[in-house]
């Protein structure tokens, strides 16, 4: 007989063994969590914490490599930037395709079948896109295979913050995923960083199968985590089996805010490699993203160190309004120093607005879709992250890359409105 030593409404189940009254998970938890940066190291030592982050920054950190490393490849095979954005968009679509279907099967079955299978695919695809690529193959062809390779990215970020409420209860909820938001930009800051040098040291093909690699190894080390393997979904709520999470209007309310917000971040994925191609050298992308990135940890390290008093969606509001006027700026930038300093600014709200969505989701998710709610989150960002690729890839090659540039703090700027006018649907 098995207790649950975690039930705490939408966020699943954590089994552990028979007679636990009290697990030392919650005798922890009823603390009061500490102020500052003291935060963020009480998490790391509730148990299972920190080798769940670690497998998931493995296998997160080629979502900061693999954009890079197949923009340069693709450019280094001839494929001009119209037809790199195709390629990148296909595989962010089919990303957000996938999503909500492998973490609905994860609502229903758990969380260890699905991480090995599509742990065991990405290797296979990943290496199947490159070894087109090399061949020649038409866009046609690696576009199809790009699309492919995204539906089976391990779920590996909607299962850690499945686990995460069961790890370290409601209080430290913020917290842990303002943690979890600054993991994803240390991806963000190592990942170009890796993918540029390994490009430039070897090729760009060792750099995107070394992220493949990664991907690989992160889904399979979050599926050997025992608290994955014990984790089980919430019994379905009537009527809730066919709507899933979309059937609650605040989850489909904050999924359009975050695409049309996302469409930002992949105009800037391509606006940034353009720009410098264009200012100085397409290898000089990798740090410049990373000074992006840099700008997104700052931001977060102050938004989860500090107990706040604002409810979530108002967060959201306050953050996002930040990321919108950090992006104004850049089409102005002239030069790579200028562009620099810029790009760092337009940053700073990045990793606080995730955070927010994050904590927004854990209050509106259904008990029993909560992995797929966080996995719809995802499909928000990388369907209008493609879409933003795709749109800046051709703005880029018609127009220039100011004009690229310019749609970012515009569309973050519709996605915080349609969260604004949808507020009361975003209100638990």
């Amino acid at each position: 007989m098995v207790d649950s030593a975690a039930a705490v409404p939408g966020c699943g189940r954590v089994q552990t063994g028979a007679g636990v009254v009290e697990s030392t998970i919650w005798s922890q938890a009823v603390r009061s969590p500490p102020m500052g940066l003291g935060r963020y190291r009480e998490i790391l030592r509730f148990p299972g914490v920190a080798p769940l982050m670690l497998a998931a920054f493995v296998g997160r950190l080629p979502y900061g490599m693999n954009i890079l490393a197949a923009i340069l490849l693709l450019r280094a095979a001839g494929f001009d930037y119209a037809e790199v954005g195709i390629v990148t968009a296909a595989s962010g679509l089919s990303v957000g395709a996938a999503a909500p279907v492998l973490g609905r099967v994860i609502d229903r079955v758990g969380q260890t079948r699905v991480l090995l299978f599509a742990a065991v695919f990405t290797a296979v695809t990943g290496t199947v896109f490159v070894v087109a690529v090399l061949e020649g193959a038409s866009v046609t062809l690696v576009t199809a295979l790009a699309f492919a390779a995204g539906l089976c990215v391990p779920p590996v970020s909607p299962s850690l913050r499945a686990l995460l409420p069961s790890l370290v209860g409601r209080e430290r909820l913020d917290t842990a995923f303002a943690l979890d938001a600054l993991l994803l930009e240390l991806v963000f800051i190592s990942g170009p960083l890796a993918a540029a040098g390994i490009a430039t040291a070897i090729s760009p093909e060792v750099a995107f199968l070394t992220g493949v690699g990664l991907q690989t190894a992160g889904g399979l080390g979050v599926a050997a985590s025992p608290y994955s393997r014990r984790w089980r979904p919430e019994p379905h709520e009537p009527g809730t089996r066919r709507a899933g999470a979309l059937g609650t209007p605040g989850i489909r309310v904050l999924v359009l805010a975050l695409a049309l917000t996302a469409v930002a971040l992949g105009v800037l994925e391509i606006g940034i490699a353009a720009f410098a191609e264009e200012h100085a050298t397409r290898d000089d992308a990798g740090w410049l993203f990373a000074l992006w990135s840099v700008g997104s940890l700052a931001g977060g390290l102050w938004y989860g160190a500090r107990e706040w008093r604002l409810r979530p969606h108002l967060r959201f509001f306050v953050v996002t309004g930040v990321l919108t006027a950090g992006l104004a700026p850049l089409p102005l930038a002239g030069s790579m120093p200028v562009f620099a300093v810029l790009v760092v600014v337009a940053g700073v709200g990045l990793a606080p607005s995730t955070a927010a969505a994050y904590s927004m989701i854990g209050d509106l998710a259904p008990a029993s879709a909560v992995t797929e709610s966080y996995s719809w989150q995802i499909v928000g960002y990388v369907a209008g992250s493609a879409l933003g690729a795709w749109l800046a890839g051709v703005l880029v090659e018609a127009a220039g890359v100011a004009a690229a540039l310019a749609c970012a703090p515009l569309a973050a700027g519709i996605g915080l409105l349609v969260a604004v006018v949808g507020r009361r649907s975003l209100v638990v």
